[in-house]
């Protein structure tokens, strides 16, 4: 199951963040206090796993204070969180094993939860094909079927037997069948039989962090109460990384088994945290089991302590995990509980990350960025907080949401209303606070794009960018190649800075290529632009659109291209743009489709060659319907297949 949309209401700061959608890994972005952690929290709730305890929403903690009163029932409408999942093909499959092929309409489900504290799952049920299922004709005879002949569903076949006076055997066996699948009846019953397949929510905060140095004794005393606390669990789950106990590591019966295990456990941390710790690479793990020492500080002066030490090897000594730094311990600690998690709940987890990383360094933020994308992206769903550009993956900028605390000022009268947290899929917001991590990120990205993309590709404008990330996704989507994933795409602004560019970048020995439009009294500036690159580096777009002169609009096709502008600008007779380009029309689509628009009457934005790639990421699914597309997306195949060759 795929969680895609998301709406919270009526939690803690938040009384209507309003609809928004969900990717593979989302980003809310947010300055402090505008209820980041909140969308987190309330998100939570909807299925935590067991040692958090059930997930209830709490009145007197978690309804909005100033709607709050102690005398007063807190209504379970509207739902604390609302979400729509989108159902897969192994998710379809086990409903259509157990109910029928074609029980549910389509993929989509909605799952609520409210004050009430129950799982709301309503999937759209085909009562037809669930009758055809479990009421097939041959099992009664014509006679026995007559009463039944009017019922449209499943539960009205139930209603019917139950009304029917007497019963033949072949009816009664019948009642007996349904009343033991659908006791609550049949939509209940496809709803329960979703509800196991729902993911675990498992979240992950700042403050859940290893300790360095655990007593034996107390770990074990609270184990047996059953009082446990999650830095206990945590510990516990890396003793669990080499299949071990607390308990088994301090009941070994020789010196070499209890080595051996002390010993693969540290091995196995080493190696998992050093693969995405690009801090210091000189650095070994180690687990020890020792007697406690009088002197020490209680509870570390009675029976036997564990201690994390962390070797250096370059200086030769080593020091206590605690007297590491914050952002290390944070990402150890990280590292080991998601290990476990994923170890005790499999992996169907859907993964919440409360301002992962806060205390890292820049670049330890993009190691964990990249542990994000490929270790979890590809078998989990993420949304995760923060007001860091560093944490912000400005290849995928688009996933990001923004959070605010909005205040309506009334322009009249200058009264404020709060409306409270409120997200956006909007990355532009009016915001500045909000936008700044987004905006710093993209400054960051283009900054870094000159010194260290080891495959740098050159594009003119960000409509170049846009439009050659939506159809390499397409072609992912198509099981296709997409645009390899090692190409760091940086804006360049014309033509005429590629010869600039290429010459701060061929001091770092880096791979550098170029898309370029082409236009009439161009000639000598891809020239240029050709010489200043490698062979065969160029790529004019001329030979991708099948045309003299063309621009990256050129490559989507000029039907493809304006059913995208009839949309983004919303475009109706009669101010639609003719399905036949007119004779003396300019050659390229952008140029005869901007000259059109911008004779339009004045409510009509100007053209912008942004505004229809933007509208495409706005849009995917509907875009993907769009004449013309099929067309669009094998040319540029073509492209991006002649691009991929070049690493």
């Amino acid at each position: 199951m795929q969680l895609s949309n998301l709406r919270v209401r009526d939690f803690k700061c938040i009384e209507d963040s309003g609809e928004f959608s969900l990717s593979q890994v989302t980003c809310l972005v947010g300055k402090n206090e505008s209820g980041k952690t909140a969308i987190l929290q309330a998100l939570q709730q909807l299925n935590p796993p067991k040692e958090a305890g059930p997930g209830l929403f709490v009145p007197s903690r978690d309804y909005p204070r100033r709607k709050w009163r102690p005398d007063a029932a807190v209504p379970a409408d509207p739902p604390a969180i609302a979400t729509q999942w989108e159902l897969g093909a192994e998710d379809l499959a086990a409903l259509e094993a157990a109910f029928g092929k074609g029980v549910v309409v389509g993929s989509s489900v909605t799952i609520l939860k409210g004050y009430d504290n129950s799982l709301h799952i309503k999937a759209p049920v085909n009562s037809e094909a669930l009758l055809h299922h479990f009421v097939p004709g041959e099992k009664l005879s014509p006679e026995e079927m007559a009463p039944l002949s009017g019922c449209d569903s499943v539960d009205a076949v139930m209603d019917t037997l139950r009304k029917t006076s007497p019963r033949s055997q072949a009816q009664e066996r019948l009642l007996a069948d349904l009343n033991a699948k659908f006791p609550k009846g049949a939509e209940l019953a496809v709803a329960g039989a979703i509800e196991p397949r729902v993911p675990t929510f498992v979240y992950f905060d700042e403050y859940l962090t290893l300790p360095g140095v655990v007593s034996v004794n107390e770990i074990l005393a609270r184990k047996q109460q059953g009082k446990l606390t999650d830095r206990d669990r945590i510990f516990i789950a890396l003793l669990a990384l080499a299949g071990t106990t607390i308990e088994g590591v301090s009941e070994a019966k020789t010196y070499e088994e209890f080595n051996a295990s002390l010993r693969a456990v540290s091995n196995q941390i080493t190696d998992m945290i050093f693969k995405y710790w690009s801090q210091n690479k000189h650095l070994d793990v180690s687990i020890r089991l020792e007697s406690a020492r009088p002197n020490d500080p209680a509870p570390y002066n009675a029976g036997w302590v564990f201690r994390i030490r962390i070797e250096n090897r370059r200086h030769r000594a080593d020091t206590s995990f605690d007297d590491r730094s914050r952002g290390f311990v944070w990402f150890f600690s990280f590292l080991v509980w998601f290990y476990q998690l994923r170890k005790v709940h499999g992996e169907n987890l859907v993964v919440l990350l409360d301002e992962p990383g806060l205390s890292l360094h820049a670049r330890a933020q993009a190691d964990l960025l990249r542990y994000i994308n490929e270790e979890l992206r590809p078998c989990y769903q993420v949304v995760y907080t923060t007001h860091s550009p560093f944490m912000i993956d400005a290849d995928d900028l688009l996933s990001a949401r923004t959070v605010e605390d909005v205040v309506e000022k009334d322009r009249l009268t200058g009264q404020e209303t709060l409306l409270g947290t409120k997200v956006g899929e909007d990355v532009l917001s009016t915001d500045a606070d909000t936008v700044s991590p987004l905006q710093r990120a993209l400054d960051y990205e283009l900054t870094q794009t000159l010194f260290v993309g080891r495959h740098t590709l050159l594009v003119e404008g960000p409509s170049d960018l846009a439009y050659l990330k939506w159809f390499s996704r397409q072609l992912q989507r198509a099981g296709k190649g997409g645009l390899d994933y090692r190409w760091n795409i940086c804006i360049c602004g014309g033509i005429t800075r590629i010869p600039g560019f290429v010459s701060l970048f061929r001091g770092n020995g880096l791979n550098v290529a170029a898309v370029a439009d082409v236009q009439a009294g161009d000639k000598q500036k891809i020239e240029n632009a050709r010489k200043s690159l490698p062979a065969g580096h160029l790529l004019a777009l001329d030979s991708f659109a099948g045309q003299s002169e063309a621009d990256i609009e050129d490559v989507l096709g000029r039907e493809f291209f304006v059913s995208v502008v009839r949309k983004a600008f919303d475009l109706r007779s009669p101010y639609d743009i003719p399905d036949l380009k007119p004779a003396l029309a300019p050659g390229r689509i952008a140029k005869e489709v901007g000259e059109f628009v911008n004779t339009l009457p004045s409510n009509y934005p100007e053209f912008d060659h942004y505004i229809p790639a933007e509208w495409l990421y706005r849009h995917e699914e509907e875009g993907t319907k769009l004449a013309g597309f099929n067309d669009a997306l094998g040319r540029f195949e073509i492209l991006i297949d002649a691009l991929n060759v070049l690493i």
